[in-house]
């Protein structure tokens, strides 16, 4: 009984579709989950069935669609914007400098920063000295990102990571 109820509300709602045209969903032929991937208009798409969101991947993104409408590769898009104050740490959505929770290096909070490692969305981790300035944490001659010095965190019992003998930062006066 009630899917007849949904049934009769579905064919009452009007169809976004203009006459002639066929959604994006019917377009790639999406009719359930167990073929998620597909191939059209040259690119390639996956969708978790007929009324899911059809995910297109692209060399720098994923673009979801709406499955129901035709497609359109000039509608509205939504830009990511990354806010860093002027001394280089990332900003949180009230503009609050995004620390590491839990975590220091040598009684020092720690705290996200701007810059990425390339190629990647993961951000460094830096720490300020008694000058006010940044410094980098460093694990081979590499710099590292926030998400290992999450994982060095958890395996403190105080959150203090200069414990670990392989991290090292680039402040001369360490």
């Amino acid at each position: 009984m009630q899917a007849d109820d949904e049934e009769q509300q579905q064919k009452q709602q009007p169809s976004p579709l203009k006459e002639g045209e066929q959604s994006f969903a019917d377009e790639l032929g999406i009719e359930d989950l167990s073929d998620p991937i597909f191939g059209g208009r040259g690119r390639l798409f996956s969708a978790a069935g007929k009324d899911s969101p059809v995910a297109e991947f692209t060399d720098d993104f994923l673009i979801m669609h709406p499955p129901q409408l035709p497609f359109d590769d000039k509608g509205p898009s939504e830009d990511f914007v990354i806010n860093v104050d002027d001394s280089g740490i990332l900003l949180d959505e009230l503009a609050r400098q995004k620390k590491i929770v839990g975590a220091r290096f040598k009684g020092r909070e720690l705290f996200w920063l701007g810059e990425q490692k390339p190629g990647t969305l993961k951000h460094y981790a830096g720490w300020f000295d008694k000058h006010d300035l940044v410094h980098l944490l460093y694990v081979n001659g590499e710099p590292i990102t926030t998400e290992i010095v999450f994982k060095l965190r958890n395996k403190t019992h105080d959150g203090e990571i200069s414990i670990f003998p392989d991290l090292e930062s680039d402040d001369p006066d360490e």
